[in-house]
């Protein structure tokens, strides 16, 4: 059988079983010259191979020639080359795909052979069936596996033609264990019927008892005895506290200084740019210039009273910080004083 007249057809009708047992060997673009050559190289060393009667060594050369150029004649050296392995299934498969391949390009003769092959082979395969529980199949998510490829709910109880071999076969769903087994299927005809069991649920984790309220007649704990004070430790603290208030109102007071800077900058700057509009002294008739006088006032007085407050937090500051923290027993408040006409710091309290 020489390897020629390669097909370019693209289009195989083949069963449902049969292109599952072929293991899809999809027909791919036009390969480049390069890939050509690497497919001839390897449909050679597979001829070779078979030749020699190695033909386990064969058929993967044959596959990846397929893979890369796809024809019919490496088509029918792989089928022949499954047949000569035991792989009985797989080699009916393919002759069926290089019969209907060939039935397409118009190659009538190596249809007519392949079909042949495939008949011969039929009487013969060996086949498995695996049956799902009704419960099984209305759990969303339920599949079954075989060999790892994953088997179609249109296939649940049909027996499907299979190599023979060991076949590992699993049933899963969310939130149930997972079944498997392992059936060993003979050849010339044998047949496996695997029934998948319902499947288990998952315990659900268990849940931490609730706490048993306390009865009024049970005994109730006998209260620790209440620690004694170590006055060094509570007064480093409180020392600690109080210079950490200190820094905090002083940082407020610095802040408080900038923002009176700012503001009375922006009051000398607007009440500058009204006098360019008001010269007539106390009064002014142009609008613009009274609008810039009302600005200037504003910013003074926001100016006046950030410069109070800010004064007076910078120095509550630093009395709480240098004078009232090492008096460790000083028990020190402190407070603003803002109204109408005074803007200050209130610090009071107990020194010993």
């Amino acid at each position: 059988m020489k390897r020629h007249q390669r097909s370019i057809a693209r289009s195989v009708g083949l069963g449902l079983c049969a292109a599952l047992i072929s293991g899809a060997l999809p027909a791919q673009a036009e390969p480049s010259a390069a890939e050509k050559a690497a497919a001839e190289a390897l449909f050679d060393g597979a001829l070779d191979l078979m030749k020699q009667g190695r033909n386990e060594e064969a058929c993967p050369r044959l596959e990846q020639s397929y893979r890369i150029d796809p024809g019919i004649g490496t088509l029918l050296y792989l089928a022949e080359c499954y047949e000569k392995t035991g792989r009985t299934a797989s080699a009916w498969a393919t002759f069926r795909q290089a019969m209907s391949e060939s039935r397409a390009s118009g190659q009538a003769e190596r249809s007519r052979k392949a079909q042949a092959r495939a008949a011969r082979l039929e009487p013969l395969l060996s086949k498995l069936s695996v049956s799902v529980a009704a419960a099984d199949a209305a759990i969303e998510g339920f599949s079954v596996r075989v060999d790892g490829k994953a088997l179609e709910r249109s296939l649940f109880g049909i027996a499907m033609p299979r190599d023979p071999g060991e076949i590992a076969i699993e049933a899963s769903a969310p939130g149930h264990e997972t079944w498997t087994t392992t059936v060993k299927l003979g050849d010339n005809k044998a047949e496996a019927n695997v029934e998948v069991p319902p499947l288990k649920k998952l315990a659900a984790p268990p849940t931490a008892p609730p706490e048993a309220p306390r009865s009024a007649a049970s005994p109730a704990e006998p209260a620790a005895p209440p620690r004694a004070a170590a006055p060094a430790a509570a007064a480093e603290s409180g020392g600690d506290t109080t210079r950490l208030l200190g820094l905090i109102v002083g940082g407020a007071g610095v802040v408080g200084l900038g923002v009176g800077t700012f503001f009375g900058v922006k009051a000398i700057s607007k009440n500058g740019d009204a006098e360019a509009y008001c010269k007539g002294g106390s009064t002014c008739e142009d609008r613009r210039g009274v609008t810039l006088t009302e600005e200037a006032s504003s910013a003074a007085t926001v100016s006046n009273i950030a410069f109070g407050v800010g004064a007076a937090a910078a120095v509550g500051g630093a009395v709480l910080y240098f004078v009232v923290a090492p008096r460790q027993t000083s028990r020190v408040q402190v407070g603003p004083i803002v109204d109408a006409r005074n803007v200050g710091l209130r610090v009071g309290g107990t020194f010993e």
